[in-house]
């Protein structure tokens, strides 16, 4: 009972802002989803346990993209959010924002499995089942998003039963029908995304995959999955899914974003501190790489770094492997071995920030108080990077520049919803800001807040 009401409290709570303040038609527009969930995003990004690792938001926005081309969503943005969850979930919520936990990666051992499970969601999306399935709830107002909302939350932070029966009931007497409905959207999902999977360049059978995975998790588990709560699993499904697949013609496989090596790499680094099962193969075997996590937690980084060198060849050129390199010789004082691997990603991914943010890190620990020029240009591109303010207020610290660590503070508090500490921020920045700078990165903090109030 005290879980129902505090979630009650929480929805009253985000649901009497006004940038939550939306009607069932306006979400039926793409710009209506895009608002609202930029609204929610912010309402609740304290509570999701987000991590901001550039590497990981640049591999998962890449995925989405390449996935992105293969539904109807038009010019809607993709939000990718890494979150540090042991939970088998991933969710899509209105306007394009998809949250993977890092739980997924204990279970998923190939790319191709992780991008069944976006398509899948994506395709949710697509079909707009957030929305179909509020206006599908008789009992409800559709002058109202409560429950959304709650369904929306309850898929992101877990919250237990309550949440679960806004998820699979809605505040709909017949339970059952309810259940119906997700069945059927969960059907509908895995033709779509199926279909989608296999344009984006991947073998059709990982969804059918990542349904016997979950039907092992289910079968073995004594507790509710988070993944399953809100996407119900059911003889029927894993059957018509699987008579589809058998069904498509025969497409050769595209190239992966990350190779066999790297991915399993990267699976490591995700899964660090957890249990993580692996096969026969040699590569997928995490321990190498969880004791080198671990000495560069306990700050022993020539160990690590001599341990990571220990590594195969192979391994250590991966893209993920050069995200580790860089961390490790940015502290171990190797500045241009650093530089070298930053530069690699860079060349391979001109669009990814990872290489901009290694840059600001790379420069502090060189003392060199400039703050690179890109940066600010990625700045103005991507203000909703939460990764790229968090990097110019160490910047910042460091150097003891008081009006840049104001602006990202201001720009850190907007996007995590708190908009009268942005404005604070914003007033603090501008009352510290040299008078020989550029004026713009005020000008264009006080459009977002502005922005940010007119929705």
């Amino acid at each position: 009972m005290r879980k129902l009401i505090l979630l009650f409290v929480f929805l009253c709570t985000i649901l009497s802002d006004r940038s939550l303040a939306l009607s069932a038609d306006d979400l039926a527009t793409r710009d209506g989803e895009i608002a609202f969930g930029q609204a929610w995003l912010k309402s609740m990004r304290s509570r999701l346990g987000e991590r901001t690792d550039p590497f990981c938001i640049d591999l998962l926005e890449t995925w989405l993209t390449r996935l992105k081309n293969q539904f109807d969503l038009g010019a809607m943005p993709m939000t990718a959010l890494c979150l540090n969850s042991q939970e088998f979930n991933a969710f899509a919520a209105p306007g394009g924002i998809v949250g993977v936990n890092r739980g997924v990666y204990l279970d998923l051992t190939t790319e191709s499995e992780v991008m069944a499970v976006l398509a899948h969601e994506l395709a949710h999306l697509a079909q707009r089942h957030h929305y179909r399935g509020l206006r599908n709830s008789e009992r409800l107002s559709t002058g109202t998003l409560a429950t959304l909302a709650g369904v929306v939350a309850a898929i992101a932070t877990r919250q237990g039963q309550a949440a679960q029966s806004l998820i699979m009931g809605g505040q709909a007497a017949n339970t059952a029908s309810a259940l119906a409905y997700s069945r059927d959207y969960e059907r509908e999902a895995d033709r779509i995304g199926v279909t989608a999977l296999q344009g984006a360049g991947y073998p059709p059978q990982a969804m059918s995959e990542v349904l016997q995975v979950l039907s092992e998790k289910q079968s073995q588990s004594t507790r509710d999955l988070a993944f399953l709560s809100t996407h119900p699993l059911g003889i029927e499904r894993q059957s018509d899914l699987d008579a589809r697949i058998a069904q498509m013609p025969k497409a050769e496989n595209g190239t992966p974003v990350l190779g066999t090596v790297d991915f399993s790499l990267f699976r490591c680094i995700q899964t660090e501190g957890l249990q993580i099962s692996y096969n026969e193969n040699l590569e997928a075997n995490c321990e190498p790489v969880h004791e080198i996590l671990k000495l560069y937690r306990g700050e022993h980084y020539e160990k690590a770094l001599a341990a990571f060198d220990s590594l195969p060849k192979g391994t250590r050129n991966a893209f993920s492997g050069l995200d580790l390199e860089i961390a490790l010789t940015i502290k171990t004082g190797d500045f241009d071995r650093a530089q070298r691997a930053i530069e690699t990603i860079a060349l391979f991914y001109p669009s990814w920030l990872q290489p901009s943010i290694a840059r600001v890190d790379l420069a502090i620990a060189q003392g060199i108080p400039e703050l690179p020029r890109e940066l600010r240009e990625r700045m103005v591109q991507r203000p909703e990077r939460l990764d790229l303010w968090r990097a110019l207020a160490r910047f910042a610290q460091a150097f003891k520049q008081d009006h840049l660590l104001f602006e990202a503070r201001g720009w850190d508090a907007l996007l995590t919803g708190k908009l009268e500490a942005a404005k604070t921020q914003l007033s603090r920045a501008r009352d510290a800001w040299p008078k020989t700078l550029d004026q713009r990165p005020l000008e264009l903090l006080g459009d977002a807040i502005k922005q940010t109030e007119t929705l």
